[in-house]
This record gives structure tokens, sequence and C-alpha cells, in this order.
């Protein structure tokens, strides 16, 4: 589940030498569950392409690639 922006805070912390700092809000709802947190590096359009074209060597029959448009 993702958070919504409004509980996520970036900013410049002063008490980390103006460092970047992400926090978050969140309630936990049942002490006995399990929760667990992830952040994710964005996944680069490069690397994306890098992935498909991996893929498309392997010639297997259920992946299809075309291209559909091209921007400026």
């Amino acid at each position: 589940q993702r958070l919504p922006p409004k509980n996520v805070y970036y900013y410049r912390c002063p008490d980390h030498k103006k460092n970047y700092v992400m926090s978050f809000a969140f309630c936990f709802d049942r002490e006995e569950d399990i929760y667990q947190f992830a952040y994710c590096y964005p996944y680069t359009y490069t690397r994306f392409q890098h992935y498909l074209d991996s893929l498309q060597k392997r010639n297997m029959d259920y992946f299809f690639r075309e291209q559909l448009g091209q921007s400026v």
C-alpha cells in the first residue's frame, strides 16, 4: 500500500548537517500484525529498455514488443 503524499515529509534537517531526511507518519492498526516498509529508487527508462531488450533476445512465445509512438 502506498502512503499518501500528505503523510510523507522530505526536508533538509538541521540536526543532520542540513542533509535531506525522509520521514513519514503511519498509524498501526493492530499490534499483532507484521508491518514492512520499503523505499525504492527510481527505475530509469533506460534500465527498463535494457530489461525489455534482454527479454526480446530470448524469443519467448508469450512476449511481444512493438513501438507505439515517438516523442519529440
